[in-house]
């Protein structure tokens, strides 16, 4: 089984390319993502593991670690967006594709890879009109 290559999810909107509104959309799909994990994990949960992906992926790009995470989900959000505005295109879509990596990762050894793909597909479909209803035990 082949879990590491290509099958990554992925964030909606075209959160991993850095053209005209790139950290827009990719500020944009965090939240997707945020509104699908919070009724599951709570906003202390989401906050804890962005965190984390955060201070893992600040590793190679310094500058996610001025990113804090003890704060809102959105406080959180325009935070990111600030960093990756001023970092640049071609610096924001790598950092937060790393980000992506590590959350994913970590959420993964959490909960599991079928449920973490699970969740991210349902944040690419936008939550448009559906609700987390699927949520079985």
């Amino acid at each position: 089984m082949n879990q590491q290559e290509g099958s990554r999810p992925r964030l909606p909107h075209g959160a991993e390319t850095a053209g005209g509104a790139g950290t827009t959309d990719m500020a944009q799909a965090w939240l997707h993502l945020s509104e699908q994990l919070t009724p599951l994990i709570g906003e202390s949960g989401f906050c804890a593991l962005f965190g984390r992906a955060l201070r893992l992926s600040a590793v190679r790009f310094e500058r996610l670690a001025d990113c804090s995470s003890a704060r809102p989900v959105a406080d959180v959000l325009m935070s990111l967006t600030r960093i990756l505005n001023e970092i640049g295109p071609e610096q924001a879509e790598a950092a937060n594709g790393a980000l992506l990596d590590t959350f994913t990762t970590l959420l993964g050894s959490l909960i599991g890879e079928a449920l973490t793909k699970q969740l991210l597909h349902v944040a690419q479909q936008g939550a448009d009109g559906q609700k987390h209803g699927q949520e079985q035990m």
